[in-house]
Parts: structure tokens; C-alpha cells; sequence
């Protein structure tokens, strides 16, 4: 099993529905075919982590359940709600036609209630969420759970406004499905793509020149100073990428001195660093992609935005399976490693990282 979006976002909600609707502004995007896990905190009465997860087939269900069970309580919070999403509206057979038989996964459901019964987290509800309405798995009394379900509350009051304005000022904006985010780190294809591939081959030759002519310090040196102006750029709204720009970014993020530097990087303006790394991510043929796109699901996962930190990381992976990196990180997510402990871990590479690039050796 592999939790696809493991995110912190906390939200204080004042129902069910009220809850439901701000889910896809903490997670980022309209889930679809996923079971949503979301941690209760009931001292401070808010969310805590969420997880996203696509569904099994069904034939897997009853192993998948005990995966999950045993995940929600290897760092058990108070209590946990579970959502289950239909699939999207243009997907053959949606939505269900018949509820009276059953609400879809149910059996499902019933597996994961069984496996935490008597444990230490509390569930607190069900729902299964369906084409702007939702249903509870629980309960089918007509005066609060009709069959045709309940309609989810505008997206645009309560608690679902208040998580949408914090993204907003974060530099975020919910998107329509997964699918729409991976399109935000996908690299180029075609003739774009052939180009691109040309011009790093060619900014590849010139640093190595460079790195001849001036040692590697002084090449890694200049590379963190685009950095910063490309930063800047970023953070004032108008960003122009050059194609060496592009190169050279990604090929210095290929340099683990300089990658750790990336990764680490801390500015007053989290969220314009954010963007250029996926701006430099859509530019990056796949061939070369693997270091900027590690170096962004870092950075993301670090500010929290799992769904980023997940699409980033199964690019990466797509490209060469066993990336080290990579693979670190998804265990991490795997195993609900915070974002703050992956802060934590990136700090001493900085340190290790400021060392190399200046010129004084690491420690044995």
C-alpha cells in the first residue's frame, strides 16, 4: 500500500458537511476513487495529518484494511474520520444508480471498523462522498441521511473558505483532480522536449568547462546565486526562465552540495520558492529530471504540501526506480514521517552543504 498524499492541515469544522467540503482545499485537489484518512486531534478539537489513498480492488480489500489499520496506529492519533470518494464524473458507470442495495465499499469500511475496534484510535464517522453529495456508511435515517444523500455546503463559506484563503496566501490553489496536478510537473514532450535536451547537453559541456577552469566551488557558487535571483523573480511575480536558466538550475541540483543547499534553502517567501522549483520541473525533459524533481518533492513535503511532494516523487521514480533520494523520502511518506522531522533531517545536510561549497571538508 502506498499513501499517495500524506499532508498537515489543520481546520477547526462545525459539521460533517462543513468538514467534507473544506477536504479538498487541505489536500489540494477534488479526490476521486480514494479513501481519505483524516486524524482528529479532540483536546484541540481540529484536524491533524491527513492521508489520501487510491482504493484496491476489491478482491484486495480485507488486506488493505489491515495495511491501513496498522498505519493509523503506528503514530495513532485521537481519532480518525474515514472518507471514501467516488470516481470522477466522467468515468464509465458513474455515479452508482442504485444506492438501496448499499453504499460502494461498504465492505471496505467494515474491514477497517473492524480492525481498529478496540484499539487506540477512536472513529469518529464515515461518509462516502459522491458527485457533490455524501452519505454516511452508519446511519440511513431519512430525516438526516436520505438516500439521495446530502448535498455538500458552497465551498465558498465556512470552514472550506477559511482553509481556501490560507492556501490562496501560500501561493496554492485547489485543483479538479490529481490528474490536474500531475500536469503541473510535467515535463515537456515532442519538439520542446528535443530542444530542451540539446540545450543541456550543451549548458552540461559549459559547466564542466567551467568546473576545469575555475573549480567546482566557484561553479556551484554561481549556481546558487541564479538561484537567488531566479528567486527574487519568483517572489515579485515575474519570473523569466531562460532555457540555460532552466539547465543550468537542474543540472546543478544534480550536484549533491548543491542539492543539499536546494533542499535546505531557507527564504522569507516559502511559496515562491515552491513555484520555481515546479516551474523548472515543467521545463525539465525526463531524462534530466530526476534531481530537480527530487529537490521539489523535498521542498514541498517540508511546507507541507504532500499531494506536490507525491506527483514530484512518482516522476522521479518513473525515470529511475532506484534513486536513492527517491526512495527515502517515499518511506518517509510511507511512513508518516512529519514535515518536521523532514526539516529537521534537512538541516544537517545544510550544514554539511555549506561546508562542502565553501571549501571545508565534511567531517569523517
Amino acid at each position: 500500500m502506498t499513501i499517495r498524499e500524506h499532508l498537515s492541515g489543520a481546520a477547526t469544522a462545525g459539521g460533517p458537511g462543513d468538514l467534507l467540503a473544506a477536504v479538498p482545499h487541505l489536500i489540494g485537489f477534488h479526490p476521486h476513487s480514494s479513501l481519505v484518512v483524516v486524524c482528529v486531534d479532540l483536546e484541540k478539537r481540529r484536524t491533524g495529518m491527513i492521508m489520501r489513498l487510491d482504493l484496491p480492488a476489491p478482491e484486495h480489500e480485507k488486506d488493505y484494511a489491515a495495511d491501513l489499520a496498522q498505519r493509523i496506529e503506528h503514530h495513532p492519533p485521537d481519532a480518525v474520520i474515514l472518507l471514501c470518494y467516488g470516481a470522477e464524473p466522467d468515468a464509465p458507470g458513474h455515479p452508482p444508480d442504485d444506492r438501496a442495495g448499499g453504499l460502494p465499499r461498504a465492505g471496505l469500511i467494515a474491514h477497517i471498523l473492524d480492525h481498529l475496534a478496540g484499539g487506540p484510535v477512536q472513529v469518529l464517522g464515515t461518509a462516502y462522498v459522491d458527485d457533490g453529495r455524501w452519505w454516511t456508511y452508519d446511519c440511513d435515517h431519512p430525516g438526516c441521511c436520505p438516500p439521495g444523500g446530502v448535498a455538500l455546503p458552497d465551498s465558498g463559506t465556512g470552514t472550506a473558505a477559511d482553509v481556501a484563503a490560507r492556501a490562496a496566501l501560500q501561493g496554492r490553489r485547489t485543483l479538479s483532480s490529481r490528474r490536474e496536478l500531475e500536469d503541473a510537473v510535467r515535463g515537456p514532450t515532442g519538439a520542446d522536449e528535443e530542444a530542451l535536451l540539446r540545450v543541456f547537453e550543451r549548458v552540461d559541456r559549459e559547466l564542466a568547462a567551467e568546473a576545469r577552469a575555475d573549480g567546482a566551488e566557484a561553479v556551484r557558487g554561481r549556481t546558487l546565486a541564479l538561484a537567488r535571483v531566479l528567486l527574487t523573480q519568483s517572489a515579485e511575480g515575474r519570473l523569466d526562465l531562460s532555457d540555460d536558466d532552466v539547465a543550468r538550475m537542474c543540472l546543478g541540483a544534480a550536484d549533491l552540495p548543491v542539492r543539499d543547499r536546494f533542499v535546505a534553502l531557507q527564504t522569507p517567501d516559502p511559496a515562491a520558492w515552491l513555484s520555481l522549483l515546479t516551474a523548472l520541473a515543467r521545463r525539465t525533459p525526463d531524462a534530466r529530471s530526476t534531481p530537480v524533481c527530487t529537490v521539489l518533492a523535498w521542498v514541498a513535503y517540508q511546507q507541507g504540501d504532500g499531494a506536490v511532494a507525491n506527483v514530484a516523487l512518482d516522476r522521479v521514480l518513473a525515470v529511475d526506480p532506484g534513486h536513492t533520494m527517491a526512495m527515502l523520502l517515499r518511506y518517509c511518506l510511507d511512513g508518516q514521517v512529519t514535515p518536521d522531522h523532514i526539516t529537521a533531517m534537512t538541516r544537517a545536510a545544510a550544514s554539511s552543504a555549506r561546508r562542502e561549497v565553501s571549501g571545508v571538508p565534511r567531517q569523517p
